[in-house]
């Protein structure tokens, strides 16, 4: 253990808690839905984000960088490395930080240095409970049993503490409290304006000796809907078992961007490759669903660096036919958040197959028909991507026009159909998309089929085109399966440009086995 980055990092912790910085080591998880509840979901944007933090530890994220402060420890008496995330601020202007300092050897317990302040320039008496580490006594349960416990016990240093308990190894030379019989602090607390303590802990097993003693898990101590987790995890295996249903499956890279373009994400981090050795994965709590389906997704860091990236960066792609498709958000914002050492932090993808219900603190993707999706994230430490892979059974998706779009045939235009959307009366730069049937390809299943093979400038499949972004080919693609060559949709700019980058311009595209030409043009005045 390289205790001189110890107190490096707890030095940084003490002059920001001094400079009246709230701290917290974790990261925001931002809710995305992409679409809208009880809208079309062409209709809506899908880079709409909403603030949400998911847990205690997410309460005050992006007012620091965790990788200044939380401090990772290799204990010495277990193969076992431990951080702490978390902290506590009440609404009148107290706060209550903790982090390690020394991990556990032979000779001490791992002991950790809170920080309790007033952050009022008044003075101010409370309950010590409130705070979490003045709690009598402070302690977490990691698996729910009464003796599966974990303690943080004041030391001779503690200016609060009115009870010092002793502590003893047990014969596999861990840790343990003697007893937990008395209180360790006082009813109330007072504290001078703008005064802040240091306060020295040892985090000790249960004081029983049948009782499990410190193990890899997450122990929490919280007081209503703040505190701290002390995350656990074994030094040399801190990673899944391996029993991914995806073992030894080969897969693509993702495409980096929303256009494809021939990018691809180079360093891809699959959870079914996940070893017990792996530090930082992502692990879905399933790997098969059913729509409608929700699946939870964990981010899990336990390596000694921090993640950086943005928290409303996630991705859906649908694998066909040896390709990646990106399907889900259209675009987002670009913030930076960071998940600490040690954090594990959970986004939710609720799936449907048909108009999507919105969820809250969910990211919400419908319109999906059955097969093999990969979901990311934007977290790395170096650039990497971390993703995973899930089946999803669903019915073949079938795309239909809006139920507002208007077959008018009687305009006079060479056209075998032409498709009118509500805002073509009103717009401001009215616009046309006319699409054109150039050659067809005969598949075994044209549904999967992407043409791989022909020359086009993108190949579409059916759950791209109820996204925002691909508008304009949902309102004329399905026309096709009518026989019609030639179909010509009047609407705004927006619409009918945004896919070619608000350019007048033609290129050619695949779906469904057939090749079209399509032109974007401004109408003329």
């Amino acid at each position: 253990m390289d205790h001189r980055r110890c107190h490096r990092s707890r030095r940084r912790f003490l002059q920001t808690v001094a400079g009246g910085s709230v701290l917290l080591a974790g990261c925001t998880d931002l809710v995305q839905t992409d679409d809208g509840p009880g809208r079309d979901p062409v209709q809506v944007d899908s880079d709409s984000d909403t603030d949400s933090a998911t847990n205690a530890d997410d309460a005050f994220a992006g007012f620091w960088n965790p990788s200044e402060d939380a401090t990772v420890v290799d204990f010495e008496t277990a193969p076992l490395t431990a951080v702490v995330t978390g902290a506590v601020r009440t609404d009148d202007g107290l706060v209550a930080t903790l982090d390690f300092d020394e991990p556990a050897t032979a000779s001490s317990p791992a002991t950790l240095t809170g920080v309790i302040a007033n952050q009022r320039d008044y003075e101010q008496t409370f309950d010590p409970a409130r705070l979490v580490l003045l709690d009598n006594p402070p302690a977490s349960r990691s698996s729910g049993d009464a003796n599966d416990a974990a303690y943080l016990v004041p030391t001779e240093e503690h200016p609060f503490a009115e009870t010092v308990p002793s502590s003893s190894r047990d014969d596999d030379g861990r840790w343990r409290v003697d007893t937990v019989h008395s209180d360790w602090y006082p009813e109330t607390l007072t504290l001078d304006p703008e005064e802040q303590v240091e306060c020295e802990y040892q985090l000790l097993g249960h004081h029983q000796r049948p009782s499990q003693p410190i193990v890899a898990g997450r122990y929490g101590f919280s007081y209503q809907d703040s505190g701290f987790t002390i995350a656990v995890w074994p030094t040399d295996t801190p990673g899944p078992d391996g029993n991914s249903q995806f073992s030894g499956t080969d897969v693509p890279a993702l495409p980096e961007s929303l256009d494809g373009e021939g990018t691809e994400t180079t360093d891809l981090r699959w959870y079914h490759e996940a070893t017990p050795e792996t530090q930082v994965y992502l692990e879905p709590n399933q790997e098969s669903a059913t729509a409608p389906a929700r699946i939870e997704f964990d981010l899990v860091n336990y390596s000694d660096e921090q993640l950086a990236g943005n928290p409303h960066q996630w991705r859906l792609s649908k694998l066909v036919a040896g390709e990646w498709y990106w399907i889900a958000p259209g675009g987002t914002p670009d913030p930076l958040s960071w998940v600490a050492p040690g954090t594990v932090t959970t986004s939710t993808l609720d799936l449907y197959d048909g108009r999507p219900i919105d969820r809250n603190r969910s990211r919400t993707v419908g319109h999906l028909g059955g097969g093999r999706y990969a979901y990311s994230v934007g977290y790395s430490t170096d650039g990497e991507t971390h993703a995973a892979l899930f089946d999803l059974d669903a019915p073949p998706l079938a795309v239909e026009p809006e139920p507002d779009a208007v077959i008018d045939d009687s305009d006079g235009t060479e056209a075998d159909r032409v498709v009118r959307l509500p805002n073509y009366e009103d717009a401001r730069r009215p616009a046309t998309l006319t699409v054109t049937r150039v050659d067809s390809h005969s598949t075994a299943d044209a549904d999967a089929s992407t043409d791989t093979d022909v020359d086009t400038d993108a190949h579409l499949i059916p759950e791209q085109l109820p996204r925002r972004r691909f508008r304009s080919f949902r309102n004329t693609l399905p026309f096709f399966d009518d026989g019609i060559d030639r179909v010509v949709l009047e609407t705004d700019r927006g619409t009918a440009l945004r896919w070619f980058g608000y350019e007048e311009t033609t290129r050619t595209v695949s779906y469904k086995g057939t090749v079209f030409e399509v032109t974007g043009a401004l109408e003329s005045d």
